[in-house]
């Protein structure tokens, strides 16, 4: 007899669209999504290899028997999330779950990053979610239902490091978006929440060996280990079902290993 799936993780019959794909936390959740039942819209960042990667997931969720299909979302200007989200909802007939997964890092002293380097990390961490949140709401408020919004983020919003300003200051940002956005969408049956990501085994690129404050990142981590990708989608399934709909919202849940014990 087949084993009954949890209510806990169980999307049967929804409709879910992940932004940022193409990044192995964002593929993860789609992956996860799709394992628990639901057809998943996939969003690129970018008309380039993101889109293959993307393709690449959206063959994997096929392979589970769920619809899926790829967009590109320019997430820079809230005008294009608006008209994305607006086709895939139209494509979809209706969604239910919206999960946003950018994440483009810069590690810089604060007195060499320029306004520029500063603009590009803010919008592509910070000002992208926005519009992501603003959009999907209006969605679901135009299908007159409850709707779920999983917003990933770092733990650097919490907590700091030096040479990571403006990447730190654009979680924390979206930390403070989830808390308020929460609130003001309750009355709609709309709940926001987030997942902040600790040091994660995609990241390695990021940590100069020789950079002994870049180092604690590793060190400290409470597990000795870097995250993995699929530690990452049982929790937004969990956060998008009905069960955690029912009372969660406005929360940052943090998937690093216990590095914010210690950093």
């Amino acid at each position: 007899m087949p084993k009954a799936k949890s209510s806990f993780f169980d999307l049967e019959g929804k409709r879910a669209l992940v932004i940022g794909a193409e990044h192995p936390h964002g593929a993860a959740i789609a992956r996860a999504y799709a394992e628990a039942g639901a057809d998943v819209a996939l969003a690129a960042l970018t008309a380039d290899e993101a889109v293959v990667r993307t393709r690449g997931v959206q063959r994997e969720v096929e392979a589970m028997g769920r619809k899926a299909s790829t967009y590109v979302m320019d997430v820079m200007l809230g005008k294009n999330v608006e008209v994305t989200m607006r086709q895939i909802v139209k494509e979809m007939g209706g969604l239910e779950v919206v999960a946003s997964c950018p994440d483009l890092f810069l590690a810089k002293p604060i007195e060499r990053t320029s306004d520029t380097e500063l603009a590009r990390v803010m919008q592509a961490n910070f000002t992208s979610q926005y519009f992501i949140v603003r959009h999907a709401a209006e969605e679901f408020r135009r299908q007159q239902q409850p709707g779920r919004i999983v917003l990933t983020t770092s733990v650097l919003g919490q907590r700091g490091l030096p040479h990571t300003t403006a990447y730190a200051a654009a979680a924390g940002a979206v930390t403070n978006l989830v808390r308020a956005a929460a609130v003001e969408v309750a009355p709609d049956g709309i709940q926001v929440n987030g997942i902040a990501l600790g040091w994660m085994d995609w990241m390695q690129d990021r940590l100069r060996p020789e950079d002994e404050e870049a180092q604690r990142a590793v060190r400290f981590t409470a597990l000795r280990r870097p995250g993995r990708a699929d530690e990452v989608g049982p929790l937004a399934v969990y956060l998008s079902s009905e069960r955690a709909r029912r009372y969660i919202t406005g929360q940052i849940f943090p998937v690093d290993g216990g590095l914010l014990q210690h950093l």
